[in-house]
């Protein structure tokens, strides 16, 4: 296996677990035994084969391609079948065959004395091995969502040091005619990796919530990824251009250099080389896609950089001269399969992420197969050096389609949150009060004609631009009470919960100040419609059972399903069933809760009974607020940081002022340059990045003489927190700011949203991170808020799918 087919190997989750680190190791291992085994014998392939039988230059053209591309064509067929073994049998095993596999084909290979024997043991070595893919399907399809590219470039890096390390080999011992015997090597140490794997690796354990049957919920094909159909086709002509030269490239070195065994010799190296700066550059790549969360780009430009390095190769240049351009198309080479798994994985709900990936690695298989199989051909019909230039168009032609692709990525990130904000995944697991009251109601939904409504993600009845007479129209209230289990995946991220009545008595704490306008304003439009607002978004610690029955219900066809046009895939299942709907009430009335998104809607719903209780209505529908109910336990909840924007502010002024209370350093390069700095100056205190028209500005290491006298009036709990100092001691104190003078950006997009909107108006922005996990847990479990606009919870529900009358039960 090559390294196109894989996915990361490994991720801090994983490595945290008991065993983790022996896991990582054995299965890291494997990868590059694996790899080292596969391309030790790919840059040589032409000197190899006419030891063992081959004549003229395109006999050994031809065998070179068909035995290069024999084991990605046989992986593409066999990977999905040993994955659904997998599925049954446990991951362990599918790495401990994948193991035998290989030493099987190793045996095979190293007793060819044919080219048809040779390829027979190629096929062998891609049907029976994909230690890979094995070793990936056990330790997870990615990292979490803020280290997901740094996931991919450490896995990506086990295949290139076997990559690096096989051609070395190769090119020392086929002119010593020893490669045989390195073979059965590599076949030993394959047995001996497979019994060790079988003794040492531990599966993950799978939680509780999750035991329950498969879920074969329907999920949107891959065509629906943004740029799918461009990508498709930009990952086939890369790989095509990248493979398609390894043997046309043994021929040009020949050309250069007359002597066969010397060509050999230099082959085997130029080809180290490349995979040695695809190593380093695994590791580059990967972070700079969690910085700038544009995976599409990235690959656009080392798709680019590849066919640059190409071209240059297409002239007579002496090996040492072809030595930096190998570097070049080796460290751009890195970027590519892991920027496009990426974009993938990003765009897929959690559950499906391994078959959204495998779908976008089975491009590169296409175009790693069809290159090689071509090449020798081509060759035929011309020369080398024009063979050489056309692998340099194709990889062109990638680069161009990818950045047709990234258009769109370009367009989107205020809708789809990137990889390169300060998220944290948060999880109840303290209660904050015990007791939250739901119960099924009549949901009103949108009949079948009018769905399209909901295409934009905010499409609402109470929106300015909503006709309320249009919407009344077309949703109906279902006959019967009901929960309703909802789901969400895309762009912005992967949901399932239970939306239910929840009564506005329960133990429910808001991690927010409150903004009383904001609360008036949603007041008046719960009166004007009739209609609760959007659902809020309440976290609880369960014990499995309603995530069980979502899955239940998720075996059914869904009673409605859209597709927002930012890409998100919203579906909803009613749960009508007495003993399930107690089952529900009982588990989510037992657990902790805790308020994440939705405090203002909680507030209006209370001011609004309130006014409906003096008016003398008794107990009511207005009792009752929407919520979606989510496990964290099985899908946890992630939490974003809030930006603001200051439109009015003097950028000189700010920072003179700031400069006299903190440190104030220039920053280089672009907005994600800022986030990687602001992260990491953020892990030691306070640290914010103030964005201007011209630049942007690191500030951090605040006065201690600041913190203790501008947050003496807040909580002690709130004091040390980013957001408390950037509110209260930076806006408010230092540059005298009204609440009223700036805007807050939510969502993780914002940063280069907030960033845009000074470079266009003029102003500053300040971009910040969010609190922890256990910052903001424990101060809404002490009863203390955060103030105003502080974080964002997500990923919300879609606020139109289901509606809950106001005036009726």
């Amino acid at each position: 296996m090559t390294a196109a087919a894989h996915a990361p190997s490994t991720n801090r989750e994983q490595d945290a677990k008991p065993g983790g680190e022996r896991n990582m190791l054995l299965l890291w291992t494997g990868q590059f035994v694996n790899t080292a085994g596969l391309m030790m014998l790919v840059p040589i392939m032409p000197f190899y084969l006419e030891q063992i039988g081959t004549s003229t230059t395109a006999e050994t053209q031809t065998w070179a391609g068909v035995a290069i591309a024999a084991p990605a064509l046989a992986l593409t067929v066999a990977t999905p079948l040993w994955g659904r073994l997998g599925d049954r049998i446990g991951r362990k095993w599918m790495v401990v065959r994948a193991l035998l596999g290989l030493a099987a084909a190793m045996v095979v290979m190293a007793a060819a004395d044919t080219p048809l024997a040779l390829v027979v043991g190629r096929l062998l070595q891609g049907t029976l091995g994909g230690v890979v893919e094995a070793a990936a399907a056990f330790a997870g399809a990615a990292g979490s969502d803020r280290t997901r590219g740094s996931s991919l470039g450490k896995s990506f890096s086990a295949t290139a040091a076997g990559a690096l390390a096989g051609p070395v080999a190769g090119g020392l011992f086929v002119g010593s005619g020893g490669l045989r015997e390195l073979m059965l090597v590599i076949a030993a140490a394959a047995v001996a990796l497979a019994i060790a794997c079988a003794a040492g690796l531990r599966e993950p354990r799978v939680p509780r919530a999750t035991t329950a049957r498969r879920d074969p919920v329907r999920t949107p094909p891959v065509s629906q990824v943004p740029g799918a159909a461009a990508l498709a086709f930009a990952a086939i002509a890369v790989h095509f251009g990248v493979y398609g030269l390894i043997p046309v490239y043994a021929e040009h070195v020949a050309g250069v250099l007359p002597d066969r065994d010397i060509a050999s010799a230099w082959v085997g190296v130029l080809h180290s080389v490349m995979w040695g700066a695809t190593l380093l550059g695994s590791f580059w790549w990967g972070r700079h896609n969690d910085g700038t969360g544009r995976p599409l780009r990235t690959f656009a430009v080392a798709a680019a950089g590849c066919a640059v390095a190409i071209a240059l190769l297409s002239l007579p240049l002496d090996p040492y001269a072809m030595l930096p351009v190998r570097l070049v198309q080796g460290f751009c080479f890195a970027a590519l399969a892991q920027s496009l798994f990426l974009h993938f994985s990003k765009h897929a709900p959690e559950e499906r992420r391994s078959s959204h990936v495998s779908t976008a690695n089975s491009w590169l298989l296409i175009g790693q197969s069809a290159g090689p199989l071509l090449a020798g051909p081509m060759t035929g019909l011309l020369p080398v050096s024009g063979s050489v230039l056309v692998m340099a168009l194709a990889c062109a032609l990638g680069a161009l389609l990818a950045a047709l692709a990234s258009r769109a990525e370009r367009r989107g990130p205020d809708e789809s949150p990137p990889e390169s904000e300060i998220t944290t995944r948060i999880r109840v697991t303290e209660p904050v009060r015990t007791g939250v009251a739901a119960v099924p109601f009549r949901g009103g939904l949108v009949v079948p004609p009018h769905l399209s409504a909901l295409a934009a993600r905010y499409a609402t009845p109470w929106s300015p631009d909503q006709d309320a007479a249009t919407w009344r129209r077309s949703v109906v209230q279902d006959r019967l009470p009901a929960f309703y289990a909802y789901e969400q995946h895309g762009p912005h991220g992967h949901v399932r919960g239970v939306l239910a009545s929840v009564h506005l008595d329960s133990g429910l704490h808001a991690p927010e100040e409150l903004v009383p306008d904001r609360v008036g304003s949603m007041v008046e439009s719960m009166r004007a419609q009739g209609w609760s607002l959007a659902p809020a978004l309440v976290g609880f610690a369960g014990d499995g059972r309603a995530t069980a029955l979502m899955r239940e219900a998720a075996t059914r066809d869904p009673d409605t399903e859209v597709r927002a046009d930012d890409g998100s895939a919203h579906r909803l299942w009613r749960i009508t069933e007495h003993e399930a709907q107690d089952s529900i009430t009982s588990e989510i009335g037992a657990g902790p809760a805790f308020l994440a998104e939705g405090h203002h809607r909680h507030a209006a719903a209370v001011r609004y009974r309130r006014a409906a209780h003096a008016a003398g209505r008794g107990p009511g529908p207005w009792d009752y607020f929407p919520a979606l109910l989510v496990d964290t336990t099985a899908t946890p909840l992630r939490i974003t940081p809030i930006h603001r924007v200051l439109p009015g502010a003097d950028p000189r002024r700010v920072l003179r002022a700031a400069a006299n209370h903190f440190r104030v350093q220039a920053l280089g390069g672009d907005p994600a340059r800022w986030i990687t700095a602001l992260k990491r100056h953020g892990q030691h205190g306070p640290s914010f990045v103030v964005a201007t028209a011209s630049g942007g500005y690191l500030l951090d290491r605040p006065h201690p003489g600041l913190l203790e006298s501008a947050l003496r009036e807040e909580p002690a709990r709130l004091r040390g927190l980013h957001v408390t100092v950037l509110n209260t001691a930076l806006i408010k104190g230092i540059w005298q700011f009204p609440d009223d003078a700036h805007h807050r950006e939510p969502s993780a997009a914002s940063a280069a949203r907030a960033v845009r909107h000074v470079q266009r108006s003029g102003g500053i922005a300040v971009l910040t991170s969010s609190p922890s996990t256990e910052e903001v847990t424990t101060a809404a479990r002490e009863g203390v808020r955060l103030p105003a606009g502080s974080v964002s919870f997500g990923p919300e529900p879609h606020p139109g799918l289901v509606f809950r009358n106001l005036e009726r039960t």
